[in-house]
């Protein structure tokens, strides 16, 4: 993997360079660390390549770039293709009720996976992924197993039914309960069966839990309860005007509200 690590001045350096720590030097082939604020922040690279222990066949670059961290690293990202992204939460925990979403606005700009992270390090053992019932679970899990492979951790499925008030009553899911859910034929049924089998294939041990109620809240909700270390998400794709209201922003608002590192993955990686 071709990773672009942010390892300039941050409230979440420390968190994001030790979260990398664990599985850069399994995956890696090539690794750029980049520092914005210009050349009075280039040691801080060398202490990045100290504290990351890359093994000797890791190409390793380093880029000091002029401007806010954000600005840094799209310019470095914009340069060549990266497969993921690492860069911690740029914003303290009072910051975060600011409107203003640092972290979700540079996501959404860069093209590779990226990897926020947030919260103090923890071993990833457990990555709660957390799929819409559709193809793009597939891209996240691609993404997911990169990480879940070389450490052996688990990955569990989960999906929400949603009870969004929103939806009319007419076109609102039928409640049922997970074991019921899971055994049925509907699309997202499917779709979390073949995904969680598609894991199990690449030796990942894998579960699969389903909820019911309002998406975002179900998923925090999850991740707290099952000590999860890792929220794998995909980038939600709005069919219409009504999967707009519903789904588009919902990336977003896990960015601002979830407490623990995001993975959030881009294409479809299925083979």
């Amino acid at each position: 993997m071709n990773l672009l690590i942010y390892a300039g001045p941050g409230p979440w350096r420390d968190e994001a360079l030790a979260t990398a720590t664990q599985f850069a030097g399994q995956v890696a082939t090539s690794v750029t660390l980049v520092t914005g604020g210009g050349i009075r922040n280039a040691e801080l690279l060398d202490d990045a390549v100290a504290r990351l222990g890359l093994p000797p066949d890791v190409a390793i670059k380093r880029r000091v770039v002029e401007g806010t961290p954000q600005e840094a690293i799209i310019t470095v990202a914009d340069e060549t293709t990266y497969d993921l992204v690492i860069f911690g939460r740029f914003q303290r925990s009072l910051e975060r009720l600011l409107p203003l979403r640092r972290s979700d606005a540079l996501t959404r700009r860069l093209r590779s996976a990226v990897l926020r992270v947030s919260g103090p390090a923890r071993p990833i053992r457990r990555i709660l992924l957390a799929s819409g019932g559709d193809q793009h679970t597939f891209a996240t899990a691609g993404h997911a197993v990169q990480l879940a492979a070389p450490l052996g951790a688990a990955i569990t499925l989960l999906h929400v039914v949603s009870q969004q008030p929103i939806v009319f009553e007419s076109l609102a899911p039928l409640a049922a309960d997970e074991a019921t859910f899971l055994k049925g034929e509907t699309p997202e049924a499917t779709t979390l069966r073949q995904a969680a089998a598609w894991l199990s294939e690449r030796g990942i041990t894998v579960a699969i839990r389903v909820r019911f109620g309002l998406v975002l809240d179900e998923i925090l909700a999850e991740l707290d309860e099952g000590d999860y270390d890792i929220l794998a998400v995909g980038t939600h794709h709005a069919a219409g005007p009504l999967d707009r209201v519903l789904l588009e922003d919902l990336t977003g608002d896990l960015l601002d509200r979830c407490p623990r590192t995001v993975l959030v993955a881009r294409r479809i990686l299925r083979g």
